[in-house]
């Protein structure tokens, strides 16, 4: 309580927020984004985040929760900002700072539930719960996965309750949208104990939810309604058909993708759920998931010698590639903090909710710059160009060949179309590109020109490499071009590796000439990229080197892989 306080003085009262379907969200937790968890401070960093091309932030629970070291989703005062992070005027002054910049700010917001020092709770409870006469919280939650007491959303006081508070947010803070914590757990539909049932159609629950929009939406009609709901699709495209948007988590594909495995990405766009609008916000990571960089580097793929998943500079090269398959998808998409420098602190670290170290280091070290840089590219075309918003794409994210090696996303618009091809192999692979019509492409972040005679002729992609091509000449990225071919040794002939004989019938022998001794391999893959021999592994003596060995694979075509110092050179063989 602050009697008497000066009223904040605004110097935007009427922001021009961004359509919802254009939204590229940066969710932070002020606690663990910056080291002194004010406003003050987050106002310092938004240089930052513009310059990362970002239109919205969305804020973890900002109002009085429980305790201070906490992810807020445990809420005692729903109308209160909790003190932690500052006073009501910074935090106005950030709000309309952000929209100074034309940057939207979403509340995440917890009315699923409240905890014991909540009045709503002490008011009517019986020294363990709620008591039944308690016109606002459920004796004993509806729904798995609660915490703290549960709403009835079907009470009349509960109503008026959640209206009144988001009314005052969006009337006394300027707020741009809420995203809704648990909002499948808005429901009397007994089932606290059956997953399967929560989430399956719920009309009662549908009901309230049209009812809450409503109610927000005649206080400021294009305010943004994001619901962490995770229901039948069913229910969420009809949500979304009243102008609600929902989470999309596609955290599983991005992850397999980003450990150099195969995977299917056919969910990451809403036409993929049968969506008539692109009202679901997709994401690779949130506050919730395991970062994909540390689960790259613990688990990637290893099976390449010379683009080891595990690797630092390959890790953030394939956060690179599916950034490329991700901002270019039309709809709104949303990036967890630190995700554009590779964030790589286990979710676990200090426990799961416990305080995560900020690593704001990360932003001078080059090969993490590299990556912010090529996802502020990727929101600057966003940001600029209509077609990367058209309703006229196709993704060939899943069956573009029987592994789901090379992927590529065809956009298309009267003013401009757009192919990107990407190799998520960490061997090189060939992929069709289905260029919309002949002619010159421009390449986006090297800046190249490829004249197409054939719109079906196959191009060689390097591991991990992705490129953009457009029709229409762009300016360069914000940083400057980039090259973002794959990381391999150099390809030479200057080993003048032979084999012999070749067809084998299993006894083959490699020469090839050295410099300089030096370490090396000599190894034997299938055409899968699988490494089936090793057959030498160590030091190389200068000049002419002989390696014998027999080999110990079925009949068929093989690949003989010679790596040292730094370079390496692949013959092929036939088995016999």
């Amino acid at each position: 309580m602050q009697p008497g306080a000066p009223e904040y003085e605004w110097a935007i009262e009427d922001f021009d927020r961004p359509d919802k379907t254009e939204l590229t969200v940066y969710e932070l937790l002020i606690r663990d984004f910056i080291a002194r968890h004010d406003y003050t401070t987050l106002i310092d960093t938004l240089d930052y985040l513009q310059n990362l091309g970002i239109n919205a932030i969305e804020l973890m629970p900002v109002n009085e929760f429980e305790g201070n070291i906490s992810w807020g989703y445990n809420p005692s005062f729903h109308m209160a900002l909790d003190k932690y992070y500052g006073p009501i005027n910074e935090f106005k002054r950030f709000v309309d700072t952000c929209h100074a910049r034309g940057i939207a700010v979403i509340l995440d917001v917890v009315y699923n539930h409240a905890f014991g020092q909540s009045p709503l709770a002490q008011l009517y409870f019986d020294g363990n719960k709620p008591t039944p006469d308690n016109p606002w919280l459920n004796p004993d939650a509806k729904h798995p996965y609660h915490v703290g007491y549960d709403f009835n959303h079907e009470s009349p006081a509960t109503k008026y309750f959640v209206k009144k508070v988001t009314e005052y947010w969006v009337e006394e803070f300027k707020i741009d949208g809420f995203r809704f914590d648990l909002s499948k757990g808005f429901t009397q539909v007994n089932n606290p104990d059956n997953v399967g049932a929560w989430g399956a159609y719920d009309a009662s629950r549908i009901a309230i939810w049209k009812d809450y929009a409503d109610a927000i939406w005649s206080v400021d009609p294009e305010t943004y309604i994001i619901l962490e709901h995770f229901a039948d699709n069913n229910e969420e495209k009809e949500l979304a058909n009243y102008g609600m948007m929902l989470w999309a988590n596609n955290h599983g594909a991005y992850t397999q993708t980003g450990k150099g495995f195969f995977g299917s990405l056919n969910d990451i766009s809403y036409k993929a759920r049968g969506f008539a609008e692109p009202h679901l916000v997709h994401y690779m990571e949130s506050h919730d998931e395991e970062r994909i960089m540390y689960s790259a580097l613990q688990t990637g793929n290893q099976a390449n010698p010379w683009h080891k998943v595990r690797d630092l500079e390959v890790a953030l090269k394939r956060i690179e590639l599916n950034s490329a398959f991700f901002y270019t998808v039309p709809g709104p998409k949303m990036l967890w903090q630190f995700g554009e420098l590779g964030y790589d602190v286990n979710i676990d670290f200090n426990g799961r909710t416990g305080p995560k170290p900020s690593k704001w280091e990360y932003f001078t070290t080059e090969e993490r710059r590299r990556l912010y840089d090529v996802i502020s590219a990727l929101t600057f075309l966003r940001n600029t160009y209509e077609v990367f918003h058209t309703e006229d794409f196709f993704l060939r994210v899943n069956n573009a060949n029987p592994q789901n090696k090379v992927k590529s996303i065809q956009l298309s618009s009267p003013a401009m179309n757009v192919n990107v091809l990407g190799n998520f192999d960490v061997w090189d692979f060939s992929i069709v590109p289905y260029f919309q019509h002949t002619g010159t492409w421009y390449e986006y972040f090297s800046g190249d020109s490829l004249v197409v005679d054939d719109a079906l002729a196959p191009i060689m992609l390097t591991p991990s490499e992705y490129r953009l091509y457009s029709d229409v000449k762009l300016p360069a990225p914000p940083y400057g071009y980039l090259q973002t071919s794959g990381l391999r040794p150099e390809i030479t002939d200057a080993f003048r590796l032979q084999l012999s004989p070749n067809p084998s019938e299993g006894l083959l022998s490699a020469a090839f000439s050295l410099p300089q001794a030096m370490e090396g391999t000599l190894e034997l893959y299938d055409l899968s990229g699988k490494r089936v021999q090793t057959l030498f592994e160590g030091k190389f003596s200068a000049g002419e080197n002989v390696v014998s060995s027999q080999l110990q694979v079925p009949a068929g075509t093989y690949l003989v892989l010679l790596t040292a110092g730094g370079k390496s050179q692949v013959e092929r063989v036939l088995v016999q």
